[in-house]
């Protein structure tokens, strides 16, 4: 037809038909092992949400890494058919969670797609609803970080609480020039490749300061970071006298344009000032292409001594300038853990506990 409109020979497009179905005949149900190809080839054909920098194409190596190697072994991945073919996906992945010193499963809600031509019929809504009924079974909470464009459809339809935006703050490179605490002769950074007991029994502290919070064991850890097919990551800890006393993950990405160091998860012993010393000191060294070094540190989160330590550090992004807000939702199925929930200090979450890095 192309061919035949440049030539000058008159050409008339039909509108597509659009699809006959009934969505009345639509199935729900989790997920068979001989249907992860084709889940797989429907999520690379769903009209992603958002820019470039947040959305890629997945390979089978990425699903299974996300959803069968993870250190729980368990997540549920749910899909919505007509007929045979499969329209709709809804994944779950599930983690071990404390909360007030007790252990939970939580799962994650995220990876969520309806084809384009069968949008807005009520299938994501019938969707959601199957899933949540059988997670209610499974697991005793989940959370999760919605784009703006579904938010709604978590707290109206789904009954999930809105717990918190997480405030993104940044800091030049260009800076660490002139603001820079320096390192003490009994203090060195050093590059972290194989995260052992001390860095577990680091972030174990850390995370003990909190109510709630994934649990971040050495297991998953090495899954999340060292294991993950989503870019290298690097770390790097601040030691003193052989004493591990702060740790920083990292990854480098190029975000609108803009070489940056994006700060994934941390953890520090005593006071927040070891994550400061740390931070304003580890090394930028690229993986960028000569002149193109980072420009800009970004970091996210809520965490105990949040506000002392960004006040120090970093200059918050206004929410208005926010490429995308990373909103924290959260559903109860376990009736034991609601108490506390909504205390923004109570909370360890860091951009590490979202799927998009």
């Amino acid at each position: 037809l192309k061919i035949l409109a440049l030539m000058g020979v008159p050409v008339r497009v039909w509108p597509r038909a659009p699809i006959k179905m009934s969505v009345e005949k639509i199935t729900y149900s989790l997920i068979k092992k001989k249907e992860i190809n084709s889940l797989i080839e429907a999520i690379n054909k769903t009209k992603r949400v958002g820019k470039r920098e947040f959305r890629r194409q997945i390979t089978k190596i990425d699903w299974q890494w996300q959803y069968k190697k993870l250190p729980s072994s368990k997540s549920f991945c749910y899909l919505a058919k007509d007929k045979k073919k499969i329209i709709g996906y809804f994944h779950v992945p599930v983690f071990k969670f404390r909360f007030n010193k007790k252990n939970y499963l939580i799962g994650n809600a995220q990876d969520v797609g309806i084809l384009d031509n069968y949008r807005g019929k009520g299938i994501f809504k019938k969707l959601s609803s199957f899933v949540f009924k059988d997670l209610s079974k499974k697991i005793d909470l989940t959370y999760t970080f919605p784009n703006k464009f579904s938010i709604k459809n978590f707290i109206i339809k789904n009954k999930f609480n809105y717990v918190s935006e997480l405030p993104i703050y940044f800091k030049p490179t260009i800076l660490f020039k002139f603001i820079n605490q320096k390192i003490k002769e009994n203090e060195k950074i050093i590059k972290i490749k194989d995260i052992n007991y001390q860095v577990q029994n680091l972030f174990d502290d850390f995370s003990s300061k909190h109510q709630l919070f994934l649990k971040r064991d050495k297991t998953f850890l090495n899954w999340r970071y060292n294991k993950s097919p989503k870019g290298k990551i690097k770390i790097v800890g601040l030691k003193r006298k052989n004493n591990l006393y702060s740790v920083i993950i990292y990854k480098k990405e190029v975000i609108f344009g803009i070489n940056s160091i994006i700060i994934l998860d941390f953890a520090y012993k005593d006071e927040v000032n070891n994550l400061s010393i740390l931070l304003n000191n580890f090394s930028l060294d690229s993986t960028f292409k000569k002149k193109s070094n980072p420009q800009i540190i970004v970091i996210a989160g809520i965490f105990k001594d949040m506000n002392v330590f960004f006040r120090k550090n970093f200059f918050k992004l206004p929410s208005i300038f926010t490429p995308r807000k990373i909103v924290l939702l959260i559903k109860f199925f376990n009736k034991k853990i609601i108490k506390d929930f909504k205390k923004k200090s109570s909370w360890l979450i860091t951009l590490g506990d979202w799927d998009i890095f």
